[in-house]
């Protein structure tokens, strides 16, 4: 365990750069990580890094280490377009990763990767170095959708970092998280627990709820999912509640949060003043 800290780091989370995904600023997330004690903050919006500069600005403020995060979409292949788009989140270990998944992120969003929303293939996120965290993600996850003896299941499935488990009470994330664990076992990838959080607490999940009703969008895979904001207690309350593992697993898997985040190297932004090349 990483020092026995009691809470845990948020990485797999939406601010309402999500566009229309989510109701909650950065800053109602800071307010709840500074009351908890918590080291560091991870955002990973939709498709590219939204308003990065400002939550870096804003963590650094408040004394958090922000982890500069992406929920990127993966798709089988380029052409012909298939709309799959897989989940995974990847978060910058270091500038250098931060250049690499800025680069990324470039790449998804020309006309040859995009469909529906920017992507990009199994080779190109095979391709990261380890610059870049590779995390699972939630059951949108390539581990999740593919069938498991896919050609390229397990070539995906080494390529991550970690493991992502939820908390969330339903059947098809006890299953996924059954088998994250037996596949954790099989390749020595440790399992961490991602929250995917959209909103601050139960009245902004409610905004989020019109947002996507004014949009006539609607997840029935997130009907009984909670992505309101957990405390720590809150959330060993759920994995208890959910049953599907063992209590030592789960914990171990919150705690690695904070492992993750600690292996991050802060970003350093030269802010000063630059003059173009003429």
């Amino acid at each position: 365990m990483s020092e026995g800290k009691k809470t845990y780091t948020r990485y797999h989370m939406h601010t309402d750069y999500s566009l229309q995904d989510s109701a909650t600023s950065i800053g109602d997330y800071i307010e709840l990580a500074k009351a908890e004690g918590c080291s560091a903050l991870g955002i990973s919006d939709h498709g590219i890094q939204r308003g990065w500069f400002e939550h870096l600005q804003a963590c650094s403020a408040a004394g958090l280490k922000f982890l500069d995060g992406v929920e990127i979409y993966l798709t089988e292949q380029l052409e012909p377009k298939v709309r799959d788009n897989y989940h995974t989140v990847l978060i910058a270990k270091n500038m250098a990763g931060f250049r690499e998944m800025n680069k990324l992120i470039e790449i998804s969003t020309n006309d040859q990767h995009k469909y529906y929303t920017n992507r990009i293939s199994f080779d190109e996120f095979l391709a990261l170095s380890d610059n870049i965290i590779k995390i699972s993600a939630c059951i949108a996850s390539p581990l999740s959708k593919l069938p498991h003896d896919h050609p390229r299941y397990m070539e995906l499935a080494r390529k991550y970092d970690y493991l992502e488990i939820q908390h969330h009470n339903v059947e098809i994330q006890k299953d996924y998280n059954r088998w994250l664990w037996q596949l954790s076992q099989e390749i020595g990838t440790p399992l961490i627990a991602g929250t995917d959080t959209h909103s601050s607490n139960r009245y902004k999940n409610e905004c989020r709820d019109v947002i996507l009703a004014g949009k006539g969008q609607h997840y029935p895979d997130e009907d009984a999912f909670d992505l309101t904001w957990k405390t720590y207690d809150e959330l060993c309350e759920a994995y208890r509640i959910q049953a599907a593992l063992p209590e030592e697993i789960w914990m171990q898997a919150i705690d690695n949060t904070n492992v993750m985040a600690e292996s991050v190297e802060p970003l350093a932004i030269d802010t000063s003043v630059k003059y173009p090349i003429l």
